[in-house]
Order: structure tokens, then sequence, then C-alpha cells
């Protein structure tokens, strides 16, 4: 399964809906299949949670970002290096309207036959043709309002 850095940002930071739903998905991934994302996850998840710590209504504190970094790395996604054979998809998909970065993602999972596991909902919004599932992970209305940031792969 790949993932990318909007529902791993969810999962580390967002002690709502958002953040349980995130956990949920990742913590329900089976341990045989391995979480994969692209090179350029850590460099978004890495700015990600540090605008989020700047924003003043957010409850990441710029104090929490090596915690938050070490919650995402407990996900133990492996990840991969970029192919140019991913970059030219990518930008294929970049002219049906899907952002770069988000075309890599897309990409990445094309290239390994499975689906993308993701928070961002315009991934599947941008009608751009895509040769993969794309799982986005939603809050459900009935879903307390916090929970552990960190979560729980193991269950």
């Amino acid at each position: 399964m790949i993932v990318d850095a909007s529902l791993v940002v969810d999962a580390v930071c967002d002690p709502g809906r958002r953040g349980v739903a995130a956990r949920g998905a990742l913590g329900e991934q089976p341990p045989s299949e391995p979480l994969i994302a692209s090179g350029h996850f850590a460099f978004e998840i890495m700015s990600a949670l540090r605008a989020a710590a700047n924003r003043p209504d957010h409850p990441l504190r710029p104090a929490d970002l090596p915690q938050a970094l070490q919650d995402a790395e407990s996900y133990e996604i492996t990840i991969e290096g970029t192919p140019w054979t991913d970059v030219h998809r990518a930008w294929e998909l970049s002219e049906q309207s899907l952002r770069y970065a988000d075309g890599v993602y897309v990409a990445t999972a094309e290239r390994h036959h499975t689906a993308l596991l993701t928070a961002n909902g315009r991934i599947e919004r941008s009608g751009a043709a895509m040769r993969c599932q794309i799982v986005t992970v939603l809050p459900a209305e009935s879903l307390p309002a916090e929970s552990d940031p960190r979560g729980d792969r193991s269950e």
C-alpha cells in the first residue's frame, strides 16, 4: 500500500476526527502488506508539520515537532527513491490537473500495482486518468473528537 503525507500528518498531529480516521486507516493495514511512500514523502511530512506548528490555532506546537516526526516514523513506512518513470508519469498526470507531488504518489502506486491511501480528496476529484485505486480516508461523523495522536499499528 502506498501512503501519502496528508494521511500521516493527520495521523500524527490531528487530535480530532481526521486524526482518528487516519490512525484507524494506517492501523488497519496488515503487517504483511508494507506501507511505502515515494521519495518526496519525508520533505512533505517535515513541511506540513512545520506549517501546522506555525499556525496559531493548531494544537501542534514547535516544541512538539521532534515527537511528531518520531510518531510518523513509528508507522514504519518505507521511503523509496523515485525512478524517472514515475517522474514522467507524474508529469502526464499533472497535465490532467493533478499536482506534481500527488502525481508522484499515484505513479508509485501504479508501478507497485497497489492502492494509494490518502487523506487528500483532491486526488480522487482531479479527473486525471489513474491506473490505481485511490482510497481517500475521511472522518466519520460518529467518531470521538479526541484520541491518542500517535496511533497504534499493532491491532
